[in-house]
């Protein structure tokens, strides 16, 4: 082989396993020179990625922080709005999640009234009669209680008459005569007072409950003549058998609002007649008892346990005795009822021979 060809002849050379690149462009040190600026710059920038991996954490802890104070002031914020409202807003938020709740209502409407703002108070009881479920009527009856004191107290007698004719309408009628009775006896208007005690008296003349409650207005205003007078109204408009109930029923009314001697009469005239019914002996003991006049009770108890009764009555008025002497006697009035008990069992086997 000739020098020139042997010269011409270029040495085959393979670059596999050798890691470089034979057929280099002049772009190749520029390129490797970058990487290796990168890979220097990633050595460089090193220590800023962790502090910024760093800063990164302490911001989250801090956000996380900041988040936690926003929601715990939130509640805050809730609870005081549930606790204590003190704008239309907080009353808003409240009726919100509360819609069937009459007493917020209410509460919503008196703010308006602080404020001599009886329009807005006004339809505020409006706008609830039309939210709260119709199923919630005791709900909507005292909204409707309510408008009835605002009307009573800020409206006109024509507005009154109106709220009232609306209420009529939409709730049981004994309910809502009841509750404006006890308006216009907290507002002392007594013309208005009687007048609508007498249509009570009237239009539901077989209440025993409407003539007691009329009653208990009478007492609580201190006219007791009245009350005492709607007694004998009553005992002339109810049936017979209704009697003792009425007047055992009126004597508690009289014994706490107006004249205990007055209710004890009572008590001792229809025992006079009634001597049998131990429900009326219970009550009146339990009245006594209840006003401290222990003796009374005791006396009581020993007149009713010397008749001549069944064994099942006897039995109720001798425990009733045991407890009363137990609390409030001593060992040896325990022993008289024990003793009281022994002589009228014996006097029953005796009678059974």
């Amino acid at each position: 082989m000739s020098k020139k060809s042997m010269h011409n002849k270029r040495p085959i050379l393979s670059n596999e396993g050798f890691g470089f690149e034979w057929d280099v462009t002049p772009n190749y040190f520029n390129k490797n020179n970058s990487e290796s600026e990168d890979s220097d710059k990633d050595e460089d920038n090193e220590p800023n990625k962790k502090k910024m991996r760093k800063l990164n954490k302490t911001q989250q802890r801090e956000e996380q922080k900041q988040e936690e104070l926003r929601l715990r002031k939130v509640e805050e914020e809730l609870t005081q709005i549930e606790t204590n409202p003190q704008n239309a807003d907080h009353f808003d938020r409240l009726v919100l999640s509360n819609p069937n709740s009459s007493f917020i209502w209410i509460k919503y409407m008196a703010c308006h009234l602080q404020a001599t703002e009886v329009e807005k108070a006004r339809a505020t009881a409006k706008r609830a009669l039309s939210i709260i479920d119709t199923r919630e009527e005791q709900e909507k009856l005292n909204i409707w209680t309510a408008l009835l004191n605002l009307e009573n107290l800020y409206g006109t007698k024509e507005s009154f008459k109106q709220t009232m004719d609306e209420a009529l309408r939409s709730n049981d009628e004994y309910q809502i005569y009841i509750k404006i009775l006890d308006i216009f006896a907290e507002s002392n208007k007594l013309k208005e007072l009687e007048e609508l005690i007498t249509k009570i008296n009237r239009k539901f003349r077989d209440s025993l409950d409407a003539y007691l409650h009329c009653a208990t207005v009478y007492f609580k205003l201190n006219k007791p003549g009245k009350a005492r007078f709607i007694l004998q109204k009553a005992l002339s408009n109810l049936p017979t058998k209704s009697h003792v109930t009425m007047i055992s029923r009126f004597a508690l009314v009289e014994n706490s609002d107006g004249s205990p001697e007055e209710a004890q009469t009572l008590f001792e005239h229809v025992l006079t007649s009634y001597p049998s019914r131990i429900d009326v002996w219970s009550l009146y003991v339990d009245m006594l008892i209840k006003s401290n006049r222990i003796d009374l009770a005791r006396h009581a108890l020993e007149r009713a346990t010397i008749q001549k009764l069944a064994p099942k009555k006897m039995k109720s008025l001798f425990n009733k005795w045991m407890m009363l002497e137990g609390k409030y006697g001593t060992s040896e009035s325990v022993d008289k009822v024990k003793e009281c008990m022994n002589n009228y069992v014996d006097l029953i086997l005796k009678n059974k021979k």
